[in-house]
């Protein structure tokens, strides 16, 4: 598979397994977030037989120069283009946190709804489920005000909160990706997935603690499991090595495609 701008870090050799062994998986990043969130991943061979890609979205990361996506339908056309050009026979699951699990929801809706291949699974962390109240709503409040709620979720490095330069950047971005969330959020209408559910949460998550994360079932037709792992909503990282681990199950548990 070729690289490209939405996969910087995309490569030809599989982490551990073969090529015909391995399944990708797709890493889409929290608001506010990059690619490089997922970078350790794709590096790591702590999963053999994965194939972490962390998915770079437009306004940040190796795209800082391009402009910052205002709707979700802008986002997914994107990514969709990825998906399409994925050789026909590749085995792929779908990875969002926070923002980039309703990119991972809305983009294998848009897959299902025009009968194109689906992932094995998706695995959805550190999110609402779709139709739930707006978890951040601060995308219109002052800098000062956005910046706090930032703060209060943790998982900023301190060397960003102290740079002026780099708040300057992380602002604009965070911002922007709130607010294409409020007006998504306010016009989906949840469906359900004709493909499994994995669903991992934070236990001290502010956002989407574990009463959010169990309502994930309510929008897959097929199986559906969820695991609260310790930590806060950026739990995933500072439990890379049990998420993976629950991934590669859900790859192993589904191995025979959606329906199949």
């Amino acid at each position: 598979m070729k690289r490209n701008q939405w996969t910087p870090w995309d490569t030809d050799t599989p982490t551990g397994g073969t090529e015909t062994e391995s399944v990708r998986v797709y890493c889409l990043p929290h608001a506010g977030g990059s690619a490089g969130s997922y970078l350790a991943w794709s590096r790591s061979h702590e999963v053999p037989g994965l194939r972490f890609v962390p998915v770079e979205l437009p306004g940040r990361g190796t795209r800082l120069g391009e402009p910052l996506p205002t709707s979700m339908d802008e986002v997914v056309d994107g990514f969709l283009t990825v998906l399409a050009d994925r050789p026909e026979h590749e085995r792929f699951l779908l990875l969002g946190h926070s923002m980039g699990a309703q990119i991972a929801y809305e983009t294998t809706r848009r897959l299902a709804v025009s009968g194109r291949p689906l992932p094995r699974a998706v695995v959805v962390s550190g999110c609402r489920p779709p139709g739930a109240p707006v978890a951040l709503p601060l995308h219109d409040r002052s800098d000062d005000e956005l910046l706090e709620g930032i703060v209060e979720l943790g998982g900023t490095p301190a060397e960003v909160l102290a740079e002026r330069e780099l708040l300057g950047m992380l602002l604009p971005v965070m911002r922007a990706d709130l607010g294409l969330l409020a007006r998504y959020t306010t016009d989906v209408r949840p469906t359900v997935l004709p493909c499994p559910v994995l669903a991992l949460g934070g236990a001290d998550d502010q956002l989407a603690g574990p009463e959010w994360i169990t309502g994930w079932q309510a929008v897959t037709a097929e199986n559906f499991r969820h695991r609260i792992l310790p930590g806060d909503h950026f739990f995933l990282h500072a439990r890379a090595a049990e998420a993976m681990a629950e991934i590669a199950a859900a790859a192993r548990e589904h191995a025979a495609p959606a329906g199949g």
